[in-house]
């Protein structure tokens, strides 16, 4: 990270974006990332911020993921200060109040009987290694799933959290600026086929590349997940796949979290029996993902400091060879409720 924080917290050159100006774009809805899987296992309990607003992620010690407010609705103490999972149930650090999965409060810690008393539970699903949570600044259910990626096994993505200046849609909206991948990147015979459908939540794009790229593949396919998610997928042929994500979690008005994640998950080896092959891929698969998170960061880098300081231009002065931004701007008017203006705060859910 070291290599990194110059990008975000260099005082010395021009001001972040959010600092002078407000964002002209509300919070959007939908899915997003505040954790890869791995950050949570059996008994962890995380702390994570999302649209102005605080969320307590935890994983009972069967496995069963749950995301709520962070306030026992006794006396308000935070869940996520002190807070642990005993067996299936999340305690509150204060009197001991114990929560179930349902948020059902279903004991004290003075051994009587428990109050009337639930936790606000927010919609959260884990997808392609990541844990997702709903927002939807009406509190509307969720109308649309996360896709999944890969198989059923699950992946140990290497991965980064960048604080940033920005706003999740100009984050993804770098998926169909194909200007500032040759400009920007150095990107060369660049072949992109990118025709986002109005009204579809997700996007998949085939890319072809040469020169420095999002992943090393001469081809790919990006898929965009909403307004926070990209996801290149290479596949490597019989021997497995190699999975990038970029998830852009909005934290405050103007500010987001970038996630970054790599894995490879090789499958096989060529001419090697299965039981045999895996103790040679999974090793292989670690040193894989480590160079491609490092290779994800390298590339990711350039655009650092241009979310950092960027303005959303809601009429922007486009050039032949920019790209479907037009389009894609079209598409991402469904991910809002909120008026525009300014960031709005989602509203609770109706749980």
């Amino acid at each position: 990270m070291s290599g990194l924080t110059r990008y975000v917290h260099d005082d010395s050159g021009p001001a972040r974006a959010d600092a002078l100006t407000a964002t002209a774009l509300p919070y959007p809805d939908g899915w997003f990332c505040l954790a890869f899987s791995d950050e949570l296992p059996p008994g962890g309990v995380l702390t994570r911020t999302l649209m102005g607003e605080e969320v307590v992620l935890y994983r009972t010690r069967g496995g069963v993921l749950r995301a709520v407010r962070p306030y026992c609705p006794h006396l308000g103490a935070h869940l996520g200060a002190g807070g642990a999972v005993e067996g299936e149930n999340i305690v509150c650090p204060f009197h001991r109040f114990a929560f179930d999965p349902s948020g059902t409060c279903v004991a004290t810690g003075y051994g009587l009987q428990p109050p009337k008393a639930a936790l606000t539970r927010y919609d959260v699903c884990e997808v392609n290694s990541c844990v997702y949570v709903w927002r939807h600044a009406l509190g509307e259910p969720p109308t649309w799933e996360v896709p999944a990626l890969h198989g059923p096994r699950p992946s140990v993505f290497r991965h980064t959290t960048v604080d940033l200046a920005g706003h999740p849609q100009m984050i993804v909206e770098n998926a169909f600026d194909f200007g500032h991948l040759t400009q920007l990147h150095g990107l060369s015979g660049l072949t992109i086929d990118a025709d986002p459908v109005i009204g579809e939540p997700t996007c998949t794009i085939p890319v072809t590349a040469g020169g420095r790229a999002l992943v090393p593949s001469a081809s790919y396919e990006l898929t965009v997940i909403g307004l926070s998610t990209l996801a290149a997928v290479a596949r490597l042929g019989p021997l497995g796949d190699m999975y990038v994500l970029l998830h852009a979690t909005p934290t405050a008005p103007g500010r987001l979290h970038l996630r970054l994640g790599a894995t490879v998950a090789l499958e096989k080896v060529p001419f090697v029996p299965d039981v045999l092959g895996r103790l040679i891929t999974d090793p292989l698969s670690q040193l894989f993902s480590r160079l491609a998170h490092h290779i994800t960061l390298r590339d990711a880098a350039p655009d650092f400091p241009v979310w950092n300081h960027q303005i959303y231009v809601e009429h922007p002065k486009l050039a032949p060879g920019d790209g479907p931004v037009g389009r894609y701007r079209r598409w991402a008017r469904q991910f809002y409720s909120a008026p525009a203006g300014g960031d709005v705060a989602a509203a609770p859910p109706r749980t």
